[in-house]
Protein backbone atom coordinates (compact mmCIF):
# COMPACT_ATOMS: atom_id res chain seq x y z
CA UNK A 1 0.00 0.00 0.00
CA UNK A 2 2.59 2.51 1.18
CA UNK A 3 4.29 1.84 -2.68
CA UNK A 4 0.86 2.57 -4.38
CA UNK A 5 0.30 5.04 -2.72
CA UNK A 6 4.05 6.20 -3.72
CA UNK A 7 3.33 6.10 -7.20
CA UNK A 8 1.11 9.25 -7.21
CA UNK A 9 3.71 12.04 -6.17
CA UNK A 10 5.80 10.12 -7.92
CA UNK A 11 4.01 10.40 -11.36
CA UNK A 12 3.39 13.71 -10.78
CA UNK A 13 7.23 14.71 -9.75
CA UNK A 14 7.98 13.11 -13.48
CA UNK A 15 5.39 14.65 -15.32
CA UNK A 16 6.13 18.19 -14.26
CA UNK A 17 10.05 18.34 -14.73
CA UNK A 18 9.55 16.40 -17.72
CA UNK A 19 7.02 19.06 -19.20
CA UNK A 20 9.61 21.99 -18.11
CA UNK A 21 12.96 20.46 -19.66
CA UNK A 22 10.57 19.41 -22.50
CA UNK A 23 9.26 22.96 -22.96
CA UNK A 24 12.37 24.10 -22.53
CA UNK A 25 13.93 22.01 -25.24
CA UNK A 26 11.12 22.84 -27.57
CA UNK A 27 12.13 26.69 -27.01
CA UNK A 28 15.79 25.62 -28.08
CA UNK A 29 14.98 24.11 -31.24
CA UNK A 30 12.73 27.05 -32.45
CA UNK A 31 15.81 29.53 -31.13
CA UNK A 32 18.68 27.22 -32.10
CA UNK A 33 21.85 29.51 -31.69
CA UNK A 34 23.92 30.33 -34.26
CA UNK A 35 26.49 27.18 -35.15
CA UNK A 36 30.15 28.91 -34.82
CA UNK A 37 32.52 27.01 -37.37
CA UNK A 38 34.92 25.06 -35.93
CA UNK A 39 38.40 25.95 -36.01
CA UNK A 40 40.73 23.83 -37.60
CA UNK A 41 42.76 21.90 -35.18
CA UNK A 42 39.59 21.85 -33.03
CA UNK A 43 39.50 17.70 -32.71
CA UNK A 44 39.97 16.82 -28.99
CA UNK A 45 40.22 13.30 -27.14
CA UNK A 46 36.78 13.24 -24.81
CA UNK A 47 38.12 16.58 -23.65
CA UNK A 48 40.98 14.60 -22.23
CA UNK A 49 43.54 15.39 -24.84
CA UNK A 50 47.09 16.87 -24.18
CA UNK A 51 47.28 19.83 -25.53
CA UNK A 52 49.43 20.14 -28.90
CA UNK A 53 50.86 23.55 -27.64
CA UNK A 54 53.77 24.42 -25.54
CA UNK A 55 53.35 25.60 -22.18
CA UNK A 56 53.03 28.93 -21.84
CA UNK A 57 55.67 31.22 -19.96
CA UNK A 58 53.62 33.95 -18.52
CA UNK A 59 53.73 36.30 -21.44
CA UNK A 60 51.97 33.78 -23.67
CA UNK A 61 49.44 32.72 -20.60
CA UNK A 62 47.87 36.27 -20.48
CA UNK A 63 48.08 36.90 -24.60
CA UNK A 64 45.77 33.11 -23.89
CA UNK A 65 43.56 35.04 -21.43
CA UNK A 66 42.69 37.97 -23.68
CA UNK A 67 41.79 35.71 -26.48
CA UNK A 68 39.28 33.71 -24.13
CA UNK A 69 37.53 36.92 -22.71
CA UNK A 70 38.31 40.14 -24.86
CA UNK A 71 38.71 38.50 -28.51
CA UNK A 72 36.53 35.45 -27.96
CA UNK A 73 33.64 37.57 -29.93
CA UNK A 74 35.83 37.54 -32.88
CA UNK A 75 37.42 34.07 -33.55
CA UNK A 76 35.98 31.56 -31.01
CA UNK A 77 32.40 32.16 -30.67
CA UNK A 78 29.64 33.11 -32.52
CA UNK A 79 28.18 36.58 -32.37
CA UNK A 80 25.44 37.61 -29.80
CA UNK A 81 21.84 37.68 -31.34
CA UNK A 82 19.42 38.77 -29.24
CA UNK A 83 16.56 36.28 -28.68
CA UNK A 84 12.87 36.51 -29.69
CA UNK A 85 11.10 38.06 -26.09
CA UNK A 86 8.46 35.69 -25.13
CA UNK A 87 4.86 36.78 -27.39
CA UNK A 88 1.85 38.07 -24.91
CA UNK A 89 -0.05 34.86 -26.47
CA UNK A 90 2.51 32.32 -24.60
CA UNK A 91 2.78 34.55 -21.20
CA UNK A 92 -1.16 33.94 -21.18
CA UNK A 93 -0.65 30.18 -21.79
CA UNK A 94 2.46 30.17 -19.09
CA UNK A 95 0.11 32.26 -16.85
CA UNK A 96 -2.77 29.78 -16.91
CA UNK A 97 -0.44 27.11 -16.80
CA UNK A 98 1.23 27.93 -13.20
CA UNK A 99 -1.99 28.96 -11.69
CA UNK A 100 -3.18 25.37 -12.84
CA UNK A 101 0.32 24.01 -11.70
CA UNK A 102 0.31 25.59 -8.54
CA UNK A 103 -3.62 24.64 -7.42
CA UNK A 104 -2.60 21.40 -8.12
CA UNK A 105 0.30 21.89 -5.26
CA UNK A 106 -1.58 23.59 -2.62
CA UNK A 107 -2.45 19.95 -1.13
CA UNK A 108 1.09 18.82 -1.42
CA UNK A 109 2.50 22.24 0.79
CA UNK A 110 0.21 20.94 3.74
CA UNK A 111 1.43 16.57 3.76
CA UNK A 112 4.83 18.19 2.95
CA UNK A 113 4.77 20.41 5.76
CA UNK A 114 3.49 18.40 8.22
CA UNK A 115 5.60 15.68 7.62
CA UNK A 116 8.80 17.84 7.76
CA UNK A 117 7.72 18.53 11.26
CA UNK A 118 8.41 14.76 11.74
CA UNK A 119 11.33 13.92 9.82
CA UNK A 120 13.06 17.56 8.85
CA UNK A 121 12.63 19.93 5.63
CA UNK A 122 13.94 18.06 2.26
CA UNK A 123 17.25 19.73 0.99
CA UNK A 124 15.51 19.78 -2.34
CA UNK A 125 12.72 21.82 -1.74
CA UNK A 126 12.94 25.73 -2.66
CA UNK A 127 13.12 28.72 -0.17
CA UNK A 128 10.70 31.81 0.21
CA UNK A 129 13.95 33.61 0.56
CA UNK A 130 15.62 32.31 -2.46
CA UNK A 131 12.70 33.22 -4.61
CA UNK A 132 12.41 36.66 -3.58
CA UNK A 133 15.87 36.98 -3.90
CA UNK A 134 15.59 35.75 -7.54
CA UNK A 135 12.78 37.81 -8.26
CA UNK A 136 15.00 41.04 -7.42
CA UNK A 137 17.64 39.67 -9.57
CA UNK A 138 14.99 39.74 -12.19
CA UNK A 139 13.22 43.17 -11.76
CA UNK A 140 17.14 44.70 -11.34
CA UNK A 141 18.39 43.12 -14.57
CA UNK A 142 19.19 45.18 -17.03
CA UNK A 143 19.66 43.13 -20.05
CA UNK A 144 15.99 41.62 -19.98
CA UNK A 145 12.99 42.76 -21.76
CA UNK A 146 9.53 43.38 -20.01
CA UNK A 147 8.18 40.18 -21.05
CA UNK A 148 11.02 38.56 -20.26
CA UNK A 149 11.56 39.47 -16.95
CA UNK A 150 7.31 37.91 -16.67
CA UNK A 151 8.39 35.32 -18.17
CA UNK A 152 11.43 34.77 -15.78
CA UNK A 153 9.81 35.75 -12.87
CA UNK A 154 6.70 33.22 -13.57
CA UNK A 155 9.22 30.84 -13.69
CA UNK A 156 10.67 31.20 -10.56
CA UNK A 157 7.10 31.30 -8.92
CA UNK A 158 6.04 28.02 -10.23
CA UNK A 159 9.53 25.95 -9.18
CA UNK A 160 8.66 27.38 -5.82
CA UNK A 161 4.82 26.53 -5.74
CA UNK A 162 5.54 22.71 -6.81
CA UNK A 163 8.68 22.39 -5.08
CA UNK A 164 6.87 20.58 -2.82
CA UNK A 165 5.65 18.06 -4.75
CA UNK A 166 9.59 16.89 -4.89
CA UNK A 167 9.46 17.42 -1.26
CA UNK A 168 6.55 14.92 -0.76
CA UNK A 169 8.69 12.06 -2.88
CA UNK A 170 11.61 12.72 -0.71
CA UNK A 171 10.18 12.61 2.58
CA UNK A 172 8.37 9.22 1.64
CA UNK A 173 11.88 8.12 1.91
CA UNK A 174 12.07 8.64 5.47
CA UNK A 175 8.55 6.60 5.95
CA UNK A 176 9.69 3.77 4.21
CA UNK A 177 13.41 3.56 4.57
CA UNK A 178 14.48 5.89 7.45
CA UNK A 179 15.32 2.98 10.00
CA UNK A 180 17.27 1.36 7.89
CA UNK A 181 19.06 3.97 6.43
CA UNK A 182 19.89 5.52 10.07
CA UNK A 183 21.49 2.07 10.63
CA UNK A 184 24.07 2.80 8.07
CA UNK A 185 27.34 4.64 8.79
CA UNK A 186 29.09 6.22 6.03
CA UNK A 187 32.86 5.30 6.21
CA UNK A 188 35.84 6.99 4.12
CA UNK A 189 33.99 8.38 1.63
CA UNK A 190 35.64 8.99 -1.54
CA UNK A 191 34.62 12.73 -2.95
CA UNK A 192 36.40 13.36 -6.70
CA UNK A 193 36.57 16.86 -6.06
CA UNK A 194 38.07 18.56 -9.21
CA UNK A 195 37.34 22.02 -11.57
CA UNK A 196 35.53 22.08 -14.68
CA UNK A 197 36.43 20.32 -17.38
CA UNK A 198 39.36 18.31 -15.84
CA UNK A 199 38.37 15.16 -16.76
CA UNK A 200 37.53 14.88 -13.39
CA UNK A 201 34.16 12.78 -14.92
CA UNK A 202 36.44 9.97 -16.33
CA UNK A 203 38.39 9.52 -13.48
CA UNK A 204 35.17 8.95 -11.49
CA UNK A 205 33.49 6.62 -14.12
CA UNK A 206 37.28 4.60 -13.85
CA UNK A 207 37.32 4.21 -9.85
CA UNK A 208 33.47 3.56 -10.04
CA UNK A 209 33.99 -0.07 -12.12
CA UNK A 210 35.78 -1.28 -8.54
CA UNK A 211 32.62 -2.19 -7.82
CA UNK A 212 33.78 -4.51 -4.56
CA UNK A 213 35.47 -1.11 -2.93
CA UNK A 214 32.72 1.43 -3.93
CA UNK A 215 28.82 2.29 -4.62
CA UNK A 216 27.92 5.42 -6.45
CA UNK A 217 24.73 7.16 -7.51
CA UNK A 218 24.30 7.62 -11.30
CA UNK A 219 22.67 10.32 -13.13
CA UNK A 220 19.22 9.38 -12.68
CA UNK A 221 19.55 8.54 -9.01
CA UNK A 222 21.10 11.95 -8.69
CA UNK A 223 18.28 13.67 -10.61
CA UNK A 224 15.60 12.24 -8.76
CA UNK A 225 16.77 10.83 -5.34
CA UNK A 226 14.26 8.49 -4.30
CA UNK A 227 15.25 5.09 -2.85
CA UNK A 228 11.87 3.87 -3.51
CA UNK A 229 11.68 5.16 -7.01
CA UNK A 230 15.40 3.90 -8.17
CA UNK A 231 13.46 0.59 -6.91
CA UNK A 232 9.84 1.07 -9.00
CA UNK A 233 12.80 1.83 -12.05
CA UNK A 234 14.40 -1.65 -12.00
CA UNK A 235 11.34 -3.13 -12.53
CA UNK A 236 11.16 -1.80 -15.95
CA UNK A 237 14.31 -0.32 -17.05
CA UNK A 238 17.56 -2.80 -17.68
CA UNK A 239 19.58 -5.00 -19.15
CA UNK A 240 18.71 -8.12 -17.47
CA UNK A 241 14.51 -7.54 -17.68
CA UNK A 242 11.99 -7.41 -20.63
CA UNK A 243 11.43 -3.42 -20.12
CA UNK A 244 13.96 -1.19 -22.17
CA UNK A 245 17.55 -1.82 -21.99
CA UNK A 246 20.28 0.74 -20.76
CA UNK A 247 21.30 1.95 -24.20
CA UNK A 248 17.40 2.50 -25.58
CA UNK A 249 16.63 4.63 -22.33
CA UNK A 250 19.72 6.44 -22.68
CA UNK A 251 18.90 7.32 -26.66
CA UNK A 252 15.12 8.05 -25.44
CA UNK A 253 16.74 10.72 -22.59
CA UNK A 254 19.22 12.08 -25.14
CA UNK A 255 16.97 12.67 -27.88
CA UNK A 256 16.02 16.22 -27.02
CA UNK A 257 19.65 17.22 -26.18
CA UNK A 258 21.35 18.66 -29.10
CA UNK A 259 24.48 17.39 -31.02
CA UNK A 260 26.47 20.10 -30.01
CA UNK A 261 26.20 19.80 -26.30
CA UNK A 262 26.19 15.84 -26.93
CA UNK A 263 29.39 16.08 -28.17
CA UNK A 264 30.61 17.70 -25.07
CA UNK A 265 28.84 15.59 -22.65
CA UNK A 266 28.22 12.06 -23.29
CA UNK A 267 24.92 12.43 -20.99
CA UNK A 268 25.47 8.83 -20.16
CA UNK A 269 22.69 8.71 -17.40
CA UNK A 270 23.11 5.07 -15.70
CA UNK A 271 27.05 6.43 -14.83
CA UNK A 272 28.60 8.47 -12.14
CA UNK A 273 28.65 12.33 -13.27
CA UNK A 274 28.51 15.72 -11.88
CA UNK A 275 26.29 15.80 -8.32
CA UNK A 276 26.08 19.21 -7.13
CA UNK A 277 24.74 19.66 -10.79
CA UNK A 278 21.63 18.14 -9.85
CA UNK A 279 21.55 19.92 -6.20
CA UNK A 280 21.36 23.22 -7.81
CA UNK A 281 18.88 22.90 -10.33
CA UNK A 282 16.50 21.16 -7.85
CA UNK A 283 17.06 25.01 -6.52
CA UNK A 284 16.88 28.48 -8.12
CA UNK A 285 20.67 28.79 -8.83
CA UNK A 286 20.39 27.52 -12.26
CA UNK A 287 18.19 30.37 -13.44
CA UNK A 288 21.27 32.53 -12.63
CA UNK A 289 22.34 32.07 -16.33
CA UNK A 290 19.10 34.27 -17.41
CA UNK A 291 20.51 37.02 -14.96
CA UNK A 292 23.77 38.40 -15.92
CA UNK A 293 27.07 37.21 -15.54
CA UNK A 294 27.07 39.36 -11.76
CA UNK A 295 24.52 36.61 -10.81
CA UNK A 296 26.47 33.91 -12.04
CA UNK A 297 29.07 34.69 -9.85
CA UNK A 298 27.13 34.66 -6.88
CA UNK A 299 24.99 31.76 -7.45
CA UNK A 300 26.93 29.20 -9.30
CA UNK A 301 29.94 29.45 -8.38
CA UNK A 302 31.74 26.13 -7.33
CA UNK A 303 34.64 28.43 -5.71
CA UNK A 304 32.88 30.16 -3.12
CA UNK A 305 29.47 30.92 -1.80
CA UNK A 306 27.90 34.34 -1.13
CA UNK A 307 27.20 34.48 3.19
CA UNK A 308 23.36 34.07 1.98
CA UNK A 309 23.89 30.98 0.65
CA UNK A 310 26.14 29.57 4.12
CA UNK A 311 23.48 27.55 5.25
CA UNK A 312 22.48 26.29 2.00
CA UNK A 313 25.68 24.80 0.97
CA UNK A 314 27.35 24.10 4.20
CA UNK A 315 23.99 22.90 5.99
CA UNK A 316 21.60 21.27 3.54
CA UNK A 317 24.07 20.38 0.62
CA UNK A 318 25.60 17.93 3.26
CA UNK A 319 22.51 16.61 4.64
CA UNK A 320 21.25 15.84 0.70
CA UNK A 321 25.00 14.41 0.22
CA UNK A 322 24.29 11.98 3.45
CA UNK A 323 21.02 11.27 2.49
CA UNK A 324 21.72 9.76 -0.81
CA UNK A 325 24.96 7.97 0.49
CA UNK A 326 22.86 5.95 2.72
CA UNK A 327 20.63 5.45 -0.17
CA UNK A 328 22.86 4.27 -2.62
CA UNK A 329 24.63 1.99 0.10
CA UNK A 330 21.01 0.35 1.07
CA UNK A 331 20.33 0.31 -3.04
CA UNK A 332 23.26 -1.29 -3.01
CA UNK A 333 22.27 -4.24 -0.74
CA UNK A 334 25.01 -2.82 2.01
CA UNK A 335 23.51 -3.74 5.49
CA UNK A 336 24.31 -2.07 9.00
CA UNK A 337 26.77 -4.40 9.40
CA UNK A 338 28.93 -3.98 6.40
CA UNK A 339 28.73 -0.54 6.21
CA UNK A 340 32.63 -0.14 6.11
CA UNK A 341 32.77 -3.16 3.32
CA UNK A 342 32.04 -0.49 0.43
CA UNK A 343 32.90 3.55 0.65
CA UNK A 344 30.67 6.01 -1.19
CA UNK A 345 32.14 7.65 -4.22
CA UNK A 346 30.61 11.09 -5.45
CA UNK A 347 31.86 13.37 -8.34
CA UNK A 348 31.38 17.12 -8.59
CA UNK A 349 32.58 20.55 -8.47
CA UNK A 350 31.49 21.60 -4.77
CA UNK A 351 35.02 23.06 -3.42
CA UNK A 352 32.93 25.43 -1.40
CA UNK A 353 31.39 22.70 1.10
CA UNK A 354 34.36 20.93 0.68
CA UNK A 355 34.94 22.04 4.59
CA UNK A 356 31.41 21.45 5.53
CA UNK A 357 32.23 17.66 4.62
CA UNK A 358 34.96 17.36 5.74
CA UNK A 359 33.48 18.46 9.12
CA UNK A 360 30.93 15.56 8.33
CA UNK A 361 33.36 12.91 7.84
CA UNK A 362 36.78 13.57 9.10
CA UNK A 363 37.63 10.47 7.79
CA UNK A 364 36.74 11.39 4.26
CA UNK A 365 39.04 11.17 0.81
CA UNK A 366 39.75 13.75 -2.19
CA UNK A 367 41.08 13.64 -5.74
CA UNK A 368 41.57 16.09 -7.69
CA UNK A 369 42.68 16.53 -11.51
CA UNK A 370 44.27 19.52 -12.24
CA UNK A 371 44.20 20.44 -15.95
CA UNK A 372 45.78 23.40 -17.80
CA UNK A 373 43.21 26.38 -16.51
CA UNK A 374 43.30 28.41 -19.66
CA UNK A 375 42.09 24.48 -21.43
CA UNK A 376 39.45 24.32 -19.02
CA UNK A 377 38.32 27.71 -19.49
CA UNK A 378 37.60 27.40 -23.21
CA UNK A 379 36.25 24.22 -22.52
CA UNK A 380 34.11 25.05 -20.21
CA UNK A 381 32.11 28.07 -21.93
CA UNK A 382 31.68 25.91 -25.21
CA UNK A 383 30.18 23.43 -22.78
CA UNK A 384 28.19 25.92 -21.26
CA UNK A 385 27.37 27.90 -24.13
CA UNK A 386 25.62 24.33 -25.71
CA UNK A 387 24.15 23.62 -23.00
CA UNK A 388 20.50 23.90 -23.89
CA UNK A 389 18.71 23.62 -20.21
CA UNK A 390 20.90 26.69 -18.79
CA UNK A 391 19.12 29.24 -21.00
CA UNK A 392 15.73 28.23 -20.82
CA UNK A 393 15.11 28.38 -24.67
CA UNK A 394 17.08 31.86 -24.90
CA UNK A 395 20.26 32.31 -26.57
CA UNK A 396 23.61 31.47 -24.95
CA UNK A 397 25.26 34.83 -23.95
CA UNK A 398 28.96 33.78 -24.46
CA UNK A 399 29.93 37.52 -23.25
CA UNK A 400 28.38 36.83 -19.84
CA UNK A 401 29.96 33.39 -19.46
CA UNK A 402 33.52 34.71 -20.59
CA UNK A 403 33.15 37.65 -17.84
CA UNK A 404 31.74 35.21 -15.50
CA UNK A 405 34.18 32.04 -15.58
CA UNK A 406 37.01 34.18 -15.89
CA UNK A 407 36.20 35.43 -12.06
CA UNK A 408 34.96 31.80 -10.86
CA UNK A 409 37.71 30.08 -12.59
CA UNK A 410 40.45 32.28 -11.29
CA UNK A 411 39.09 31.73 -7.71
CA UNK A 412 38.26 28.12 -8.18
CA UNK A 413 42.65 27.62 -8.80
CA UNK A 414 43.53 29.36 -5.73
CA UNK A 415 40.91 27.68 -3.22
CA UNK A 416 42.04 24.66 -4.92
CA UNK A 417 45.68 25.15 -4.79
CA UNK A 418 44.75 26.48 -0.55
CA UNK A 419 42.61 23.24 0.21
CA UNK A 420 44.91 20.16 -1.20
CA UNK A 421 48.03 21.54 -0.40
CA UNK A 422 46.68 21.71 3.18
CA UNK A 423 45.12 18.52 5.53
CA UNK A 424 45.50 15.01 4.44
CA UNK A 425 43.90 12.13 2.62
CA UNK A 426 44.28 14.52 -0.16
CA UNK A 427 45.33 13.67 -3.54
CA UNK A 428 46.27 15.50 -6.77
CA UNK A 429 46.82 13.77 -10.57
CA UNK A 430 47.70 15.86 -13.22
CA UNK A 431 45.58 15.38 -16.58
CA UNK A 432 48.75 14.73 -18.60
CA UNK A 433 49.71 11.59 -16.45
CA UNK A 434 45.94 10.57 -16.50
CA UNK A 435 45.91 10.25 -20.15
CA UNK A 436 49.31 9.11 -20.90
CA UNK A 437 50.23 6.79 -17.89
CA UNK A 438 46.73 5.85 -16.92
CA UNK A 439 47.33 2.44 -14.80
CA UNK A 440 50.26 4.20 -12.93
CA UNK A 441 48.09 6.62 -12.65
CA UNK A 442 45.44 4.74 -10.59
CA UNK A 443 48.16 2.45 -8.94
CA UNK A 444 49.35 5.87 -7.25
CA UNK A 445 45.80 6.29 -6.04
CA UNK A 446 45.31 2.90 -4.87
CA UNK A 447 48.42 3.14 -2.97
CA UNK A 448 48.67 6.98 -1.35
CA UNK A 449 45.24 7.59 -1.18
CA UNK A 450 43.27 4.87 -0.65
CA UNK A 451 45.97 2.63 1.21
CA UNK A 452 45.93 -0.58 -1.00
CA UNK A 453 48.22 -2.87 -0.82
CA UNK A 454 50.04 -3.41 -4.22
CA UNK A 455 48.70 -6.49 -4.56
CA UNK A 456 45.31 -5.95 -4.09
CA UNK A 457 45.15 -3.11 -6.32
CA UNK A 458 42.52 -3.69 -9.31
CA UNK A 459 43.00 -3.53 -12.78
CA UNK A 460 40.87 -1.08 -14.05
CA UNK A 461 40.19 -0.87 -18.06
CA UNK A 462 41.56 2.06 -19.61
CA UNK A 463 38.54 4.98 -20.82
CA UNK A 464 38.16 4.42 -24.37
CA UNK A 465 40.03 7.38 -26.26
CA UNK A 466 37.04 8.72 -28.71
CA UNK A 467 38.65 11.57 -31.24
CA UNK A 468 36.19 14.67 -31.63
CA UNK A 469 35.47 17.15 -33.49
CA UNK A 470 33.04 19.77 -32.03
CA UNK A 471 31.13 21.75 -33.99
CA UNK A 472 30.76 24.99 -31.95
CA UNK A 473 34.56 25.19 -30.36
Amino acid sequence: LKRAAACLPAAWDIFFHSALFLETMGKVNQRRAPKAKASRGGNDIVDTTVSSRQKPNASSAAAKRNDVGRDAHHHHQPAYTSSPDPSILSLLIFLVKVVLLTLISIPFWFLTGILSLLYGRPPKMVFPSQTWRYLRYTINGADLSFSSRIDLMMTIILHLATSPVSGLCWLLDEIIYGKQLNSLSIIKPLFVLSAYRSASTEMARALAKDTTRFVAPNAIMCAFPYLWLWKLVTWIVGDDNAGMSLDEMNGYLNKNFTKESLERHDNDHFSIDTFDGYFLSSHLNGLAFQLGPEVIVKEFNSAQFEEHNRYLFEHYFVEHVDRIARKTLLFSGVTASHSEDRAFLLKGHFLSSASALQRKYPDARFLTVLRDPLDRLKSGINHMAVNATLWQGRLPRWDWLSEAFQQIEMTYCEREMEWYNNGSKRHVVKFDSFVRNFHKTMEGIYQNLLETHEDEIPVIPHPSKCLKHYTVN
